[in-house]
């Protein structure tokens, strides 16, 4: 059963890359995926030192390294989701997929991860120019890179757990599926401190991103980046304290995730329309 899942997350990856790239030549599907999301980034910068009046410090540092991450959130997070929607309203591909002989949570892990393998290129593009256009202090000391791979895996993980639970329930939403994922991806960008500390939010709203692994997974991006100042959103937690925090949301948000894959399928399947496409 192990290996059939692994082999099934191999082959969907490849099959998510392929379905996102093969459209143009690769320089051209490189350019877009990383100006995109570069390209929103500096605007939001830009829009950042309007406000701020050119100052910089802390904030523009804690600005540039969540706003960084954010597409690798966009992409593995809702690539799960987009896959149950691609395939039911675009492909009209999952019925043959789920009866065929695998295990079809591992084939919508799979397409996610490949959607996050390019949110990772733009990630990347966006650092270096915070570091040398905007002279951003990030830096990851060696002794630091065994924390920092850490964190990355266990937030890729929990990105795509909150992927599962996007996948439990779009498969019962019925009419404008497609505004789901986008949907909750706003939300989740103003509250699990992707571009302000979560200590700013109102006070009945802190303990919801306190329960969301993306919030421990940004911290602990920044405590690897920035040792001088990535400690705004959880101030009073040390770093072992947020990596053990992450550990253990992200377990928790697997067991929702599970929860909600299992009753959103299962009721799919009693209603008929776990293949009924519902956008047209």
């Amino acid at each position: 059963m192990v290996r059939r899942a692994v082999r099934t997350f191999a082959v969907a990856s490849w099959l998510g890359w392929q379905i996102q790239s093969n459209w143009t030549d690769p320089l051209l599907f490189f350019i877009y995926s990383v100006a995109r999301p570069l390209g929103g980034t500096l605007i939001l910068v830009f829009m950042f030192f309007v406000v701020a009046g050119g100052r910089r410090g802390e904030m523009l540092d804690f600005f540039v390294v969540g706003s960084a991450f954010w597409p690798l959130v966009v992409f593995a997070m809702q690539g799960v989701a987009w896959a149950v929607l691609e395939d039911r309203e675009h492909f009209k591909t999952i019925r043959y997929v789920y009866t065929a002989p695998i295990p079809f949570w591992a084939y919508l892990v799979g397409r996610g991860f490949a959607l996050a393998a390019v949110g990772l290129s733009a990630t990347a593009i966006t650092i270096a120019v915070g570091i040398l256009i905007l002279h951003v202090p990030i830096v990851l000391p060696l002794e630091r890179i065994p924390y920092f791979l850490t964190a990355l895996s266990l937030g890729v993980a929990g990105l795509l757990i909150v992927g599962m639970i996007l996948a439990g329930s779009v498969f019962l939403v019925s009419g404008e599926a497609w505004r789901l994922p986008d949907a909750v991806g706003q939300a989740l960008y103003l509250v699990c401190g992707a571009v302000f500390p979560i200590t700013v939010l109102p006070n009945w709203l802190e303990p919801i991103a306190r329960i969301i692994p993306i919030t421990y997974w940004l911290e602990a991006m920044r405590r690897s980046l920035l040792p001088a100042g990535g400690a705004l959103s959880l101030p009073g937690m040390s770093d072992a304290a947020v990596l053990a925090a992450l550990a253990l949301v992200t377990v928790a948000s697997a067991a929702v995730a599970a929860l909600v894959y299992v009753v959103g399928l299962t009721r799919a399947r009693q209603k008929g329309i776990l293949d009924a496409a519902t956008g047209y």
